[in-house]
């Protein structure tokens, strides 16, 4: 079952032509890495999807919605987390957070405390659930996020560079979950410039000057020289970057 649908996406700033007839078919439990060079319209293409942006032309169905018309009925099933995002509440506590956005979705009181407990426990907050946010780290922000996100269990995840500035366990935590999370049946979407870790079922959409280049599991990559040429370059920044943090 196809959650997630675009059929020929155009978006332009401008003169600057960013997304050109880009057609996308995502099912139910995919985790799908969207990959490519800056610029290439990926995080424009995930903020199209989630309804912060509006397509020049083409359709966006998510989850049977028409995108264009119908995004506030899509914000109770989808989760997002955003690059560089600071919609935690600092001044409260992680607890206190999840509960207020627990409440936002009305999420029960008694399911609202279970799943924030999961949550916070799988990604090792538990213990600082009573600190405030201003006194986290980046990376325990970005997970507290991501529990944000997940609060209300949501049918899709939509993630935009959330690995971004966390250490080498903590990417591997986070993938570890994304993936627990795919075969529970969540449909997981994700910018990530960071191709170590994933899933071998992980599809990945490496787009390139606005269109799409290339679809393959991740786990085909490394089987066809050619499909492992056009992402020789990422791989080689991805463990620049790793090496770098």
């Amino acid at each position: 079952m196809s959650l997630v649908l675009l059929k020929g996406v155009s978006k332009s700033f401008g003169d600057q032509r960013v997304l050109e007839n880009v057609s996308l078919n995502i099912s139910e439990g995919e985790f799908t890495v969207l990959v490519g060079p800056n610029g290439a319209g990926k995080s424009t293409l995930l903020r199209i999807m989630v309804g912060l942006l509006l397509p020049d032309e083409g359709e966006v169905n998510i989850l049977g919605f028409d995108v264009k018309k119908h995004w506030k009925k899509l914000a109770r099933y989808i989760g997002v987390v955003l690059a560089n995002e600071r919609s935690l509440y600092w001044k409260l506590t992680a607890w206190e957070n999840l509960d207020i956005f627990g409440g936002i979705y009305n999420v029960p009181k008694k399911k609202r405390i279970e799943r924030a407990e999961e949550l916070l426990n799988f990604f090792g907050l538990y213990d600082d659930k009573d600190k405030l946010v201003e006194d986290y780290s980046t990376g325990m922000r970005k997970k507290l996020l991501l529990c944000k996100a997940l609060i209300h269990q949501p049918k899709i995840l939509f993630i935009d560079e959330i690995l971004n500035g966390l250490d080498v366990n903590a990417v591997i935590q986070v993938n570890s979950f994304l993936e627990k999370s795919s075969k529970d049946g969540v449909t997981v979407v994700m910018v990530s410039h960071i191709l170590h870790n994933l899933s071998e079922d992980a599809k990945i959409v490496l787009l390139k000057n606005g269109k799409i280049e290339l679809i393959s599991r991740y786990g085909d990559i490394f089987a066809s020289k050619d499909v492992y040429n056009q992402l020789s370059e990422l791989f080689l920044q991805s463990s620049e970057y790793a090496e770098n943090e």
